[in-house]
């Protein structure tokens, strides 16, 4: 067997696992010796056969191959093989040797080059494409990939290959539209020791090559991307929400398009406070001043509880259309028309809150709420309402209509739930079930029932960690934590720590990544936190109290909560659960 493999850029800590476990198993490995940082072969057998290819005809490479059969050999290459890996040649004559082979991805220089500059390709409301090509050399390119056009997009350009040819570049990158003032770096061996970032412009490329000497194993890189700042994703804006964080959205947004639009939206914007604090009136049109709809909509997406639109129902529906995600996450839409007559709720309904809003708004215009939704039209059990209510996490929303569709037809829920119940249920929900005969388990744990709606209170995971760890680390930490005690990952919400922790760039790194909310406490509220808890002389030492991943757990729970997971070390990082010891209802 055959096994091409990406060496990575150069470091050789940038080979994946995959790619250093065949290295260690292989019986012969041909390396390009030119480009291929020979650290390497270190783990390589003692009895391993090892061939430089710079010094090899293809012939000659395929020779050595078919000798190593039926054992194992690595054909290693510089970067990632599928760029200019010049792989397809060798296969087509393993193919004709039918002998086998598989292709091991590796880290490209391209990325290694951004990571080297600090920077990324990509940018919120910027460039949002990389073209990766060569400079036609004695390696010709086809004539509707040459520069010039491919240079006419103006987006970000990775240039492989093309060191030694910077006159030209620089030339056809200028013919093709950039300007002489658009940023450009020159990355050479990146991630090598030897590793040289040289940052200028297209007008300054050939110029800047020339001075430091660079004519091969460099990447030209260019665009706006080099320079884009104050430019963020929307990604981990506080109000943006995901699958597992719940954005801060606040206040209402309101759209009228007539001047009649306007005059009512002017008039109800006030009347809103009590539902919410803030509610913006904006007019839209194609007059000089007034804001383009596509803009507003995507702003208010992100950062509103509520979009309200005066106007033509069809206009608002295909406003959001490119926007609507999911009924846990999208903000509610509501549409009215210039006499507040029918109001009407268009989206997130319940989680939402579009058909109580609606419901006001109709009481403040003296009009309809047009409400189509079976449940309320019925008066009926909303499950999606009442777990939004109670603070319960829905962890797969389809099954939300089963659960719906149940109380419709007049028959009981059936609930399980690993959490003591008190109060009055809803007389729709019948507990006292197991999780394989449940309708809706209620419970932090992984569930038996595969066809279940899972609703889950939010676990409170305390964290305590050494100084320094990796956002990788923690990743690690959480998810041996989740499968050691059974938790539903998705149930997690929020971690709790100690304020000497706020600095820590791997565990900000890791919440910000996966939409988890991040509290800290001091030392002295920690140590007021009621319970019994696992105490550490040493941590107290270091943190002036004796335990901080509980302790955090219990209080970030609040009244009630009880430890679900005491604290359990993962390599430097410590982990406890806290959930609530019942639930009232």
């Amino acid at each position: 067997m055959v096994y091409f493999v990406g060496a990575g850029p150069g470091d050789p800590d940038l080979i994946t696992v995959k790619g250093q476990r065949l290295i260690e198993q292989a019986d012969t490995i041909i390396y390009a010796g030119s480009l291929v940082n020979p650290d390497l072969l270190a783990g390589a057998r003692f009895n391993a056969k090892i061939y430089d290819s710079s010094k090899m005809s293809l012939p000659e490479i395929i020779s050595a191959m078919k000798k190593t059969e039926p054992g194992i050999t690595v054909r290693l290459h510089t970067g990632d093989p599928s760029i200019y890996g010049a792989i397809r040649e060798q296969m087509e004559e393993l193919d004709r040797e039918k002998i086998s082979y598989r292709v091991i991805p590796g880290v490209s220089s391209f990325s290694a080059a951004a990571a080297a500059l600090n920077t990324e390709y990509t940018v919120p409301e910027g460039n949002q494409t990389l073209i990766i090509t060569r400079e036609a050399g004695r390696t010709p390119v086809p004539e509707e990939q040459a520069l010039p056009l491919l240079a006419g997009h103006g987006a970000a350009m990775a240039l492989f290959l093309s060191a030694g040819l910077t006159d030209e570049v620089q030339a056809h990158l200028l013919e093709g539209g950039y300007t002489a003032e658009t940023p450009a770096a020159i990355v050479y061996r990146a991630s090598w020791p030897d590793e040289k970032v040289v940052r200028c412009t297209v007008g300054s490329l050939a110029e800047s090559t020339a001075e430091n000497g660079i004519e091969k194993q460099a990447l030209l890189l260019v665009g706006d991307f080099l320079e884009e700042e104050g430019k963020r994703s929307r990604l981990y804006a506080p109000e943006y929400s995901t699958d597992v964080r719940e954005g801060e959205k606040a206040g209402i947004a309101i759209a009228c398009f007539t001047d009649r639009g306007e005059a009512l939206a002017k008039r109800l914007a006030p009347r809103l406070a009590d539902v919410c604090s803030e509610t913006t009136v904006t007019r839209i049109g194609q007059d000089q001043g007034k804001e383009p709809l596509a803009a507003w909509t995507k702003e208010s997406w992100y950062s509103r509880r509520a979009l309200i639109f005066v106007g033509a129902a069809g206009i608002a529906v295909r406003a959001i259309a490119p926007f609507v995600k999911k009924k846990t996450i999208d903000p509610a839409v509501i549409v009215l028309d210039e006499e507040g007559n029918y109001i009407i709720p268009v989206l997130s309904g319940h989680i939402g809150g579009a058909v109580q809003l609606s419901k006001t708004i109709a009481s403040l215009t003296g009009g309809n709420a047009v409400i189509t939704t079976a449940s309320d039209r019925r008066g009926a059990f909303a499950i999606d309402t009442w777990a939004h209510n109670r603070g319960l996490v829905i962890l797969n929303p389809e099954k939300i209509v089963d659960v719906t569709s149940a109380v419709l037809e007049g028959r009981q829920v059936r609930l399980s739930s690993t959490i003591p119940l008190s109060g009055n249920l809803p007389v729709e929900l019948d507990p006292g079930y197991a999780d394989k005969n449940a309708d809706i388990v209620l419970s932090p744990y992984v569930s038996n029932s595969g066809n279940a709606l899972l609703l889950s209170p939010c676990i409170s995971v305390g964290i305590g960690t050494k100084k320094g760890v990796t956002k990788r680390q923690i990743a690690l930490a959480v998810a041996g934590f989740c499968k050691e005690y059974g938790f539903l990952r998705g149930a997690i919400r929020t971690l709790f720590t100690i304020d000497l922790k706020k600095n820590e760039e791997g565990l900000n790194e890791f919440c910000r990544e996966e939409g988890f909310g991040l509290v800290f406490y001091s030392a002295d509220t920690l140590s007021r936190a009621p319970g019994e808890f696992t105490a550490s002389d040493f941590v107290k030492e270091v943190t002036g109290v004796d335990n901080v991943c509980e302790r955090a757990a219990i209080l970030g729970e609040g009244p009630g909560g009880v430890l679900a997971a005491k604290k359990t070390s993962y390599g430097g990082i410590t982990l406890a659960a806290a959930i609530p010891g019942r639930m009232e209802f």
